[in-house]
């Protein structure tokens, strides 16, 4: 019997770079074995002959899939999509209707047709490597926070990690004994690559100062050394740049 269907509502194509982010996705399964990794490919259409290139990544992060898919193709304009895996290999549907469909073949390949009123062809991915692993980055994160010229101030993070949108979202709080009264509210993202993550923090809307965090930690400490910060604390009020480090202490 087919998988349940991997629900991709919707895809959003950036025409700039050709990005389509995948905004939900829903499944009770976790991604088969032989599809999880990077796959890379070239699409081609039989009216224009004209070609292009299709990169498509699927992980695994606690029995949900995080899948990107980077295209730029006529038909897959932003709109809702699903994304459906068969034991027999893939398929990419808009309101019902299959736009997008290869078999698994030898080899680890994707060899596949795609159809709609812009466009129709070929399309093939072949599977190139395995990605970083998906550690889980929830819990108490204890550290500092500085402002130039002021001394370091204590700085406490909670984070939650979960798919969301088929990517991995952070939810939690922020708080600064030091300087406020009570923690903030933070929502963000992380993805991973070899051997290190990015950490996109921001406060919810109307949970106090608009603050907005960004750092580069190592995979294996689990560590956050050197990130920026910028915060607005009220109107006509300069922005707040600041630097920050915080260390995983655990669960």
């Amino acid at each position: 019997m087919p998988r349940p269907a991997l629900s991709l509502l919707p895809l959003l194509l950036a025409a700039a770079c050709g990005d389509i982010d995948v905004r939900s996705i829903r499944t009770g399964d976790v991604v088969p074995d032989a599809l999880a990794g990077e796959w890379r490919g070239d699409w081609q259409s039989q009216l224009s002959g004209i070609q292009g290139l299709l990169t498509l990544r699927i992980q695994d992060f606690a029995g949900q899939p995080v899948v990107s898919v980077q295209i730029a193709h006529p038909c897959v304009p932003p709109d809702q999509y699903e994304f459906r895996v068969a034991p027999s290999g893939i398929e990419l549907l808009e309101d019902g209707e299959v736009l997008f469909r290869a078999v698994f073949g030898d080899n680890r390949t994707l060899v596949g047709s795609y159809s709609c009123l812009a466009d129709s062809g070929l399309w093939d991915a072949t599977w190139t490597r395995d990605l970083p692993q998906l550690i889980d980055l929830g819990g108490r994160w204890v550290g500092t926070i500085t402002v130039d010229g002021f001394p370091a101030q204590s700085l406490e993070l909670q984070l939650d990690q979960s798919v969301q949108s088929s990517a991995l979202a952070m939810q939690g709080t922020m708080a600064l004994p030091g300087l406020l009264a009570e923690p903030l509210d933070l929502r963000g993202t992380v993805q991973f690559r070899d051997g290190a993550f990015d950490l996109l923090l921001v406060t919810a809307a109307g949970s106090g100062p608009l603050v907005h965090m960004l750092g580069t930690g190592a995979t294996e400490t689990r560590s956050v050394p050197n990130g920026s910060l910028q915060a607005v604390v009220g109107p006509q009020q300069p922005i707040v740049e600041a630097t920050w480090q915080v260390q995983w202490v655990g669960p």
